[in-house]
């Protein structure tokens, strides 16, 4: 940098004084004392008022930026023979962005460059800038030993003078964390749910003893202001953190105990949100179309600082086929991936940079006629499905990220596959239909692979049915697949458990309805629901609902059979305790929505099946449990209190009891209270009656009329003996 400063700081900074040299000050107390007492300065001293200071004319300030500078450092370092060649390379990436002058300074003894290029833009092309010419020169690696580093001219001075000692500098303000998880120390272990219906926005507390939900907060900070809190959707962040809320101007978190405004994280006309999944960052869309190209369609930011850290177009393709998402986080947030029809790009999430391959070099993973890939839900492998295509079989690829190593692979012909991860990333399940040479579905096979084991085994299930839904069992080595014939009828419900040696059948059980198309299983798994839940295409449902659960290891026993009409959604809270069933409208499709708005609601289940609470709500958006933070415990001490559930029970059970006990006793002085305002009201009636009918005369007029009418009051007493019992009594 010595060299560097050399040759372009000198020219823009004055020399240093010498620490010697004496202040202004010092000088003019030095010459005052050679006039003694001043007089000889009068010659000096003008005899008129002087110019107003107005009218003075301003100093001349001089320009010392340069806008339109950069310098490009680690270049190579190059002899006199060599710089040509050089030169051309260099010009080539920094033509590209505009006219520019160029210069590669030499050392002193002008035998070798100092490893530099210094750039001046006259015009740019394309709507460039030089901030792009640092976005888009930085990183990139001309061979293993020289990757280019862009800086701006005008950040050099601040660059050269830094001092030896790193000292952190906060430049960006942050919130506070400290009670975002506050709501989990419930003393009752409520749970929350999320509404959202109509205009409003509020968040309840499911309380069993109040047999309904119970407003926790529902905007009135905002309504009081005369604010919107929530102008679209709404959404928790995935370990319920933070609420986020749509806005045109780009979304809102909210979080504390008093759901305060956190953060704003501007992107206009945001259509899409996608949470990493440690909350660390937040990933927004504005719905422009690839071929728009909007440099700022997808923006990326930090959510704890509120800086947007990566920016970019739509990616052409989507991974998993919908409209949405383009991207996909690795399950610690490290790595970010999107992918097109041939190639996996995968960034880091530190510097935003394409990971490197073996030979050093940032390039996207080429994989021809790519399908979909999914990460794994706990490790960092990518799971990748590649079509057939000329004579090639179709595959299934394993790759560790970052090192880019292949972990497994296994090829298929003349087939379609779906990819479904377990979990814990213990197992994937590769749903293989083969087809016939006219696309014509012959079989089922599900490829079960073990990833956890040695060589990563594979057991192989044969299905003779139609499969309508594979559904993993959360946390377990079980899975759940519905069947049909080929007409669509006898539907069925297959159980299989993952054995140490291989993967057989447990339960096989016939279904009632073939409306039955999905299977939901409790967080905790061994309970689930069978239900009949309106498909994404708008095929409404009839609701019917199954709730089951596994005992032991193989025998499927059902709790209750009942119905949700029109059902579009049913989700377990976190703790495998209750269970929301509902009919939702689409808020971006009213028309296709208007199907489900006369039975718009919500209930609220056991895990057993007991409804506790249902409600009609209109325009009835979107309703959610919060979603709970991982849990602190290591996986030995969970098992180990599920294993004593029943010790730690019995403190919770009294206190449920404290709590039945008490909302007896103040439902019976509700009761006693309303009863005596009753009687008390009726005894004020009686004594107004008996007012009036004196005044009036009507009681002597009645005791006159009955006095006519001859009754007579007679007394007679019955008596009947209804059994006899003897008892001896000894003395």
């Amino acid at each position: 940098s010595s060299h560097l400063e050399r040759c372009v700081g000198s020219s823009r900074r004055p020399p240093t004084p010498p620490a010697a040299m004496p202040s202004i000050q010092a000088l003019v107390a030095d010459e005052l004392e050679d006039y003694g007492n001043g007089e000889e300065l009068l010659d000096y001293v003008s005899e008129g008022e002087g110019e107003p200071f107005d009218s003075l004319e301003k100093p001349i300030v001089k320009d010392e930026s340069f806008p339109n500078a950069v310098v490009i450092c680690n270049v190579p370092i190059i002899g006199q023979n060599k710089f040509t060649k050089l030169m051309a390379v260099m010009s080539k990436l920094v033509d590209k962005f505009g006219d520019a002058e160029k210069e590669m300074p030499f050392n002193e003894e002008g035998t070798t460059t100092e490893g530099f290029l210094i750039v001046n833009y006259k015009s740019f092309k394309d709507n460039n800038t030089i901030d792009d010419v640092c976005d888009q020169l930085s990183g990139m690696s001309l061979d293993k030993s020289h990757v280019l580093k862009v800086v701006k001219m005008d950040t050099f001075d601040s660059i050269a003078n830094r001092r030896d000692e790193f000292e952190a500098v906060r430049t960006l303000s942050a919130f506070s964390r400290a009670d975002f998880r506050d709501w989990l120390s419930d003393k009752k272990c409520r749970e929350q749910i999320l509404l959202r219906y109509q205009t409003e926005t509020e968040i309840y507390w499911h309380d069993m003893m109040a047999a309904q939900p119970v407003l926790c907060y529902g905007g009135e900070r905002e309504k009081a202001a005369k604010k919107v809190w929530c102008d679209w959707r709404v959404h928790w962040s995935p370990e319920g953190s933070y609420i986020a809320t749509f806005h045109q101007q780009g979304i809102a978190l909210w979080a504390g105990p008093e759901f305060e405004k956190k953060v704003r994280l501007p992107h206009p006309d945001v259509k899409e949100i996608q949470f990493s999944p440690n909350e660390e960052y937040l990933l927004m869309w504005n719905g422009a179309l690839p071929q728009q190209n909007d440099d700022n369609a997808v923006k990326i930011y930090r959510v704890l600082t509120g800086e947007c850290v990566r920016r970019c177009r739509t990616p052409q393709v989507t991974p998993l086929g919908d409209d949405f998402p383009h991207f996909l986080w690795s399950p610690d947030a490290k790595y970010l991936a999107e992918c097109n029809d041939s190639h996996i790009t995968v960034r880091d999430t530190d510097a935003w940079d394409i990971i490197p391959n073996e030979s050093g070099k940032r390039t996207a993973m080429k994989l021809e006629a790519l399908k979909t890939f999914q990460w794994s839900p706990k490790d960092n492998v990518i799971a990748a499905w590649t079509l057939e295509r000329e004579n090639k079989p179709a595959r299934l690829t394993l790759i560790e990220i970052p090192s880019r190593k292949e972990l497994f692979v296994r090829s298929r012909m003349q087939c379609e596959a779906e990819m479904i991860w377990q979990s814990e990333g213990d197992f994937l399940c590769l749903n293989v239909t083969q087809l016939s040479k006219t696309k014509k579905r012959i079989a089922t096979n599900l490829d079960i692979i073990r990833i956890r084991e040695r060589n990563t085994p594979v057991d192989v299930v044969e299905i003779k049915d139609i499969v309508k839904g594979f559904f993993w069992e959360t946390r377990g080595d079980r899975f759940a697949v519905i069947t049909a014939d080929e007409q669509g009828h006898k539907p069925r419900l297959h159980i299989f458990k993952c054995g140490k040696e291989k993967t057989e059948q447990i339960v096989l059980f016939d279904l009632p309805s073939n409306s039955f198309n999905s299977v939901i299983w409790a967080p905790e798994g061994q309970y689930f629901i069978v239900a009949s839940v309106a498909a994404a295409t708008g095929v409404s449902s009839s609701g019917d609902l199954l709730f089951a659960c596994l005992v032991g290891d193989a025998r499927l026993e059902i709790l209750h059979k009942d119905e949700h009409y029109m059902l579009t959604d049913v989700s377990w809270d976190p703790s495998s305790r209750y269970v929301i069933t509902s009919v939702t409208q689409p808020m971006q499709n009213d028309m296709g929505g208007y199907k489900y708005s006369m039975e718009a609601g919500y209930a609220i289940w056991t895990f057993q099946g007991r409804k506790l609470h249902q409600q009609q709500k209109e325009k009835l958006w979107a309703v959610a449990w919060r979603p709970h933070p991982p849990s602190l415990l290591p996986k030995q001490k969970q098992k180990q209190v599920r294993d004593n559930i029943k010790q730690y029970t019995k403190r919770y059970d009294a206190l449920d009891d404290q709590a039945k006990e008490s909302a007896r006793a103040a439902f019976r002085r509700e009761r006693e209270d309303k009863t005596n305002a009753f009687l008390a009201i009726l005894e004020r009636l009686n004594e107004v009656k008996a007012e009036r009918m004196e005044e009036t005369g009507w009681t002597e007029a009645r005791d006159e009329f009955l006095e006519g009418q001859n009754w007579a009051q007679e007394k007679e007493i019955s008596e009947q003996q209804l059994g006899v019992t003897e008892e001896l009594i000894s003395g």
